[in-house]
């Protein structure tokens, strides 16, 4: 073993380092002891070789042992791997055996289930014979009771037609006298309708004409006339609202006027936003239309 060597199993074991201190400080010792029993010896020089020749004896001696470990510990590691292969093979012959077990016992469990199915299925069988041939005698008794009830009916049948056709006609007479009262009825009630309703549409073209005023009133109060305006100017105003009254949009066509007049009667007209509500919410429209011609 090389000084380098020994050096490097030093610093990776170093219980080898303090077992040669160990043993260091045991010579010193003794040769203290050989020093006060005789002071004429010479005590021996100690070599340095003796000490690294000492060191690596320890280390081969710690090199087998540790081979010698590693061999219990690989024998061990395949003694479990034994055991656990052996463990695994019974596993797996109980596993199967239980298997078969199962397969065997649910064949059975079926086996049974076919028979006490057919079983079931011939009682059923007998069950439904059974119930036929009272189902034809039933109908054989039914059959003859639902002839008398025929002939039965039958007689009263005509008795009632003729009954029928009496009280159609007496009910025909009244259900014609009492048309003729609702159509009488129902044409009054149209012509009092269409009077109301042509009342009501006379009022609400007033009352929607004196809306349509009122928002052309407010706007021109709040309009400023342009220098360059002259008498007779006018526009077509389209404003869009909302229900409470505010401006969203204006637009102004057909002016027999300039730019100016044009531009002044949008600002009045967003200027007198919220415009005066409806007296009645039928006659709100979100577009309203009126001619712009101030009195100058």
């Amino acid at each position: 073993m090389s000084s380098s060597g020994l050096f490097t199993e030093l610093k990776q074991h170093p219980w080898i380092l303090a077992l040669v201190l160990i043993a260091h400080i045991v010579v010193a010792l003794l040769l203290g002891l050989n020093l006060v029993s005789d002071d004429n010896t010479p005590m021996p020089k100690v070599q340095k070789h003796n000490i690294i020749n000492a060191v690596a004896v320890d280390a081969k001696k710690y090199d087998e042992q540790k081979k010698k470990q590693q061999q219990v510990v690989k024998k061990k590691v395949e003694e479990k791997k034994t055991a656990e292969k052996k463990k695994q093979l019974a596993l797996k012959k109980q596993q199967e055996a239980e298997k078969k077990a199962k397969e065997k016992k649910a064949l059975e469990k079926k086996h049974k289930q076919e028979v006490k199915k057919k079983e079931l299925a011939l009682a059923k069988k007998k069950e439904a014979d059974r119930l036929k041939k009272e189902k034809l005698a039933k109908a054989e008794i039914v059959k003859a009771k639902a002839k008398k009830e025929k002939e039965r009916k039958q007689r009263e049948k005509i008795a009632a037609e003729k009954k029928r056709k009496i009280e159609e006609d007496r009910q025909r007479r009244a259900e014609e006298k009492a048309e003729f009262e609702r159509a009488l009825l129902e044409e009054e009630r149209h012509e009092e309708e269409a009077r109301k309703q042509a009342v009501r549409a006379a009022r609400l073209h007033t009352q929607r004409e004196q809306y349509v005023l009122h928002i052309a009133q407010k706007v021109e109060k709040n309009w400023l006339r342009p220098v360059s305006t002259i008498s007779g100017q006018s526009c077509d105003v389209i404003v869009t609202q909302t229900m409470s009254g505010d401006v969203i949009d204006v637009r102004v066509q057909s002016c027999a006027s300039d730019n100016a007049f044009q531009r002044s009667v949008e600002r009045a007209v967003r200027k007198a936003s919220p415009l005066p509500l409806p007296p009645d919410p039928e006659l709100f429209d979100r577009e309203i239309y009126f001619k712009f011609k101030p009195h100058i």
